[in-house]
């Protein structure tokens, strides 16, 4: 389990999905205030006082599922194929959260705080980085998969 690369693939994308959970995803300079988004809503940076916490309620989801789902995903390492799908759907839900966040929140706040100017933190970019290391999990394991495979056709 822990010596197969994948494990340490699917295990950097749940640390990295972590991170979520401690920093801020963008901010918006709307006159002499900054507002930061984060995955528990849109808050002054001065008194952190976050309103629309329903509003950001998906992302909150979403982000506890890229957490969970890699953990899941290193401990189901017996069932390959179930591995390589959930790996898969790791790849969908961080693309999900990726569209979300640069197509639906950073916009729609921008709009309503009349903001000039947005400044993508590293919690944007965290969901490519977990697509990324979700793909180079799901090769390894279709190695590991297609090299059992092989070694049945011997026996």
């Amino acid at each position: 389990m822990i010596q197969r690369i994948q494990t340490v693939f699917l295990l950097l994308a749940a640390v990295f999905a972590g991170v979520l959970f401690f920093g801020p995803i963008a901010a918006f300079d709307y006159g002499t205030e900054m507002m930061k988004l984060t995955i528990y809503g849109v808050g002054n940076q001065l008194d952190a006082q976050y309103f629309s916490a329903i509003y950001s309620l998906p992302l909150l989801l979403l982000a506890i599922f890229t957490v969970v789902l890699p953990v899941v995903t290193i401990f189901l390492y017996k069932k390959r194929e179930l591995q390589f799908k959930l790996s898969s759907l790791n790849v969908f839900l961080n693309a999900i959260l990726c569209g979300l966040i640069f197509l639906f929140y950073s916009s729609n706040v921008q709009e309503t705080i009349a903001s000039e100017n947005v400044t993508y933190l590293f919690g944007t970019y965290v969901p490519l980085l977990n697509m990324v290391l979700s793909i180079m999990a799901m090769r390894w394991i279709k190695k590991d998969i297609e090299l059992i495979r092989s070694v049945d056709r011997l026996r």
